[in-house]
């Protein structure tokens, strides 16, 4: 009971503190509310513990039930920072618990360092506890969480939808610490890799192309769940066919386009997905002028901004891989072929801003601006 009302007392000195400031008399109060109820549970025990399993809040090892709004709430906050636990120590101050409701009410600073806050993830697979800053998360684990996503993908099981916000979540943590996102894009190891390394890189070049563009906490996560799942209607596909080490015949080409309409069927019976996820899959080759497919009523509907940003990633990561029938192009390469194509393929004002996005972020590495020498 003690826990559920401080959660909820802090959740609200949350929400306050993001409409007004930490200085707020109402956050004052909240957040002293906070305090006593916190010194409360902890004078029997050293610590709290607040862990965020799937949807749900364990409090010192015990599900919490029935928290209400507050608690959805919370668990959302928590997750758009990236972190799945918190451990509250005994000794915590008013200055320091009013820091963190400060930083939690903002999605634009990074969680501290606190004297008697300790903040993390933990992986549920192997209950492996790091404190958050410890380390990067490596995109190659990335890749397998993503690849055992579309692994659980049938016509009669549903995506596991609060495992699509972990990984996107994990994402926006790495590239916002890595100036250079191309080395966060994953290359091929096989083959029959491709799909779940692909949709791992769009997602990724996605959300970059997002924040540069000012996307922020709820767009920003949707987008980078709608681009990992943009093409999932490939499950659905022979595998012969995605596979096949030589050119696609008509037949075989026919059936690959059908993987949009295979993808937005699928998505859009998922509770609680983003809506953005079934536009992106449906639409990701629609092109900006409507001549891509699936063929639809280019007078009655037009791709989707968010879709626009998703094909724009789709067509450079799938350039930059090696395939059994093409080679792996250079970065000048494709940036002139998405020029080539602005205005027809894509929105040029995307390309425009891709190009500039993805140049700064090399010459922030020191790399070469122009020419053709960058490696893809």
């Amino acid at each position: 009971m003690f826990a559920k009302t401080f959660i909820s007392t802090l959740m609200s000195a949350i929400s306050n503190c993001s409409l007004y400031s930490k200085e707020h008399v109402s956050v004052e109060n909240l957040t002293k509310k906070s305090l006593d109820t916190l010194n409360g549970l902890l004078t029997e025990r050293e610590s709290l513990e607040i862990m965020v399993v799937e949807d749900h809040l364990v409090v010192n090892k015990t599900p919490a039930r029935n928290m209400g709004h507050h608690g959805t709430s919370f668990i959302k906050r928590l997750k758009r920072k990236g972190i799945s636990r918190i451990d509250f120590l005994k000794g915590v101050t008013y200055a320091e618990l009013r820091q963190f409701i400060a930083d939690l009410s903002d999605p634009e600073s990074e969680l501290k360092p606190y004297p008697h806050i300790k903040t993390g993830i933990i992986d549920v697979r192997t209950s492996k506890y790091k404190i958050k800053g410890d380390g990067e998360v490596l995109t190659s684990e990335q890749v397998e969480r993503v690849k055992e996503i579309y692994h659980s993908i049938s016509p009669y099981r549903r995506i596991s939808v609060s495992g699509l916000e972990e990984i996107v979540v994990n994402f926006i943590v790495t590239f916002k610490r890595e100036a250079n996102i191309l080395k966060l894009i994953s290359p091929v190891k096989a083959y029959s890799e491709y799909t779940y390394t692909h949709a791992t890189n769009v997602a990724i070049l996605s959300m970059f192309q997002a924040e540069s563009l000012g996307a922020r906490d709820d767009l920003l996560h949707d987008i980078g769940i709608a681009a990992l799942l943009h093409d999932v209607g490939k499950l659905f596909i022979s595998k012969d066919i995605l596979e096949k080490k030589g050119k696609l015949d008509k037949k075989e080409w026919e059936e690959i386009k059908l993987h949009t309409l295979h993808g937005a069927r699928y998505l859009a019976k998922i509770d609680g997905l983003t809506q953005l996820a079934p536009i992106a899959a449906l639409e990701h080759h629609l092109r900006y002028d409507c001549k891509g497919y699936p063929s639809l009523n280019a007078g009655e509907r037009k791709q989707h901004f968010c879709s626009q940003i998703i094909a724009t990633s789709d067509f450079f990561d799938a350039l930059r891989s090696r395939r059994p029938y093409k080679r792996d192009w250079q970065i000048q390469e494709i940036i002139a072929l998405m020029k080539e194509g602005s205005g027809t393929e894509f929105n040029p004002f995307l390309v425009d801003n891709f190009s500039r996005a993805l140049m700064k972020a090399l010459q922030h590495e020191g790399g070469p601006s122009s020419g053709g020498g960058i490696p893809a």
